[in-house]
């Protein structure tokens, strides 16, 4: 009987990220209006009554989708690793998110476009930057209390993120000014953001 239980619970997990990518899928295409359930479900290769028992509506279930693909568990990993030289601390903090936002690239410009068409994007879809953004605040906090950083570390944290995400927003739209290798735009950030640009 255990067993038949947690054959059961495979495929239940296996149908919820089945249902999860088809909604991703789907959401980079058309958007949170533009994508029906029943579309979903076929994408899915499930009925839309599975796709209701498994995540009640459409926003639940975009909002499952968004949390799902937006997890912060990396980053606080990376963080428990870090060795404490600030720099080289920043340069892999700043990597961790541009993969990361690389990987949600889709996510985050559906969520820009409906905020931009005055459409309800739900919580979630700001849920997931807003922990990073107070993970790295956090993390600037530290460093502003061991006397290495200077200032208010949401503000360090907004700017720090913002500098990556308009990198990761950019490579696409204007490849030929980000034509370099990653990791040398992702050291420059961090010297800028340490050192500034004007001559000492």
């Amino acid at each position: 009987m255990a067993l038949q239980q947690i054959a059961v619970a495979g495929r239940s997990s296996e149908t919820r990220l089945r249902i999860l990518a088809a909604t991703r899928s789907l959401l980079a295409i058309k958007g949170r209006r533009g994508t029906t359930t029943r579309e979903i479900a076929d994408e899915a290769g499930v009925n839309e009554a599975t796709l209701f028992r498994q995540f009640g509506n459409k926003d639940a279930l975009i909002d499952a989708c968004v949390e799902h693909y937006c997890s912060t568990v990396e980053l606080e990993e990376l963080l428990a690793s870090l060795d404490g030289d600030l720099e080289r601390d920043l340069v892999r903090i700043a990597a961790a998110l541009v993969q990361r936002m690389e990987n949600v690239r889709d996510l985050i410009v559906m969520s820009l476009i409906e905020e931009e068409s005055q459409r309800s994007v739900g919580e979630a879809a700001w849920r997931a930057p807003t922990a990073i953004k107070k993970i790295v605040a956090d993390y600037m906090a530290k460093r502003i209390a061991a006397g290495e950083l200077t200032g208010n570390p949401l503000f360090l944290a907004r700017f720090y993120m913002g500098m990556i995400f308009s990198y990761v927003m950019g490579r696409k739209r204007f490849p030929e000014e980000y034509a370099a290798d990653p990791m040398q735009v992702i050291e420059f950030q961090v010297g800028m953001f340490l050192n500034g640009a004007r001559k000492r």
